[in-house]
């Protein structure tokens, strides 16, 4: 059995869609699974969030969370102060790890680029204040995203959650201190331009994640994700790396142990 963390994955979600939570964590123990980490979109999400960490991390599990607005919850941006305020009520708990998900997305709509901007910049902001880690979402927006963290490079940190661009863009990402979280897209066979980036980075500085229900990987894939799926992304990562089966699993699990702990790779 493997030692894996699957580093973000919606359980309220997972749920809505008819897999009971306390059914999904069973199922991912089953797979190795030893840590996930529920992740916040929105006010009431984030809430949610952390009730859920409360009432499922046990011993062979541990459940952590973060508290963050999506950056397509755009009715959720008049509440940013209240979810800021949230983040620092929680900062002394252990198992809140992360700011996020937050970011910025142009595929559905770019007419409000610059409105996601504001709020992204509150958010960096607030992860150099209280060392806390952010998740970035980023679709269709590679080039502002690597432009807006590079204004905070010297205080945010954090990962870009399933990573959809090319090597170029990751590379870029990572020289800025920012871990690379590969989904179930990277099994896709039509996901070459992700597949070379995990080939090419350097394993400290990715880590491995399901985006449950969303992204399951082959041969689930069009069928609802769950954490235990998360095994199925670390084997296609063994298919691409070169390194030994058993030291890619060791490194993405220590790195994403980093990551729940608040630390970034190049933090050490």
């Amino acid at each position: 059995m493997y030692s894996i963390i699957d580093t973000h994955c919606h359980l309220d979600i997972i749920q809505e869609q008819g897999l009971e939570v306390a059914q999904s964590l069973r199922n991912a123990k089953e797979f190795g699974i030893k840590k996930i980490v529920q992740i916040g979109i929105d006010l009431e999400s984030s809430i949610r969030a952390k009730g859920l960490s409360e009432k499922y991390s046990d011993e062979e599990l541990e459940v952590f969370y973060s508290i963050g607005c999506h950056p397509t919850e755009t009715h959720e941006f008049p509440k940013k102060e209240e979810i800021l305020t949230l983040i620092r009520e929680n900062i002394l708990d252990k198992r809140l790890c992360a700011i996020g998900e937050i970011g910025l997305d142009y595929y559905h709509d770019d007419s409000t680029k610059a409105y996601q901007a504001d709020v992204l910049h509150s958010f960096l902001d607030a992860s150099g204040k209280l060392s806390l880690p952010v998740v970035i979402h980023s679709r269709d927006a590679a080039e502002d995203t690597v432009s807006l963290l590079k204004e905070h490079r010297d205080k945010a940190f954090g990962v870009i959650h399933c990573f959809t661009y090319d090597y170029p863009t990751a590379k870029k990402l990572v020289d800025l201190g920012y871990y690379i979280s590969f989904s179930g897209i990277l099994a896709f066979k039509n996901a070459r331009d992700i597949q070379e980036a995990a080939e090419k980075l350097p394993l400290e500085s990715m880590l491995i994640e399901t985006d449950a229900p969303f992204l399951a990987p082959p041969p689930f894939r069009g069928k609802r994700n769950e954490p235990a799926y998360t095994k199925f992304v670390l084997e296609k990562m063994f298919s691409l790396r070169k390194e030994p089966n058993a030291e890619v699993e060791k490194i993405l699990y220590n790195n994403s142990l980093k990551f729940t702990q608040r630390k970034a790779y190049h933090h050490d």
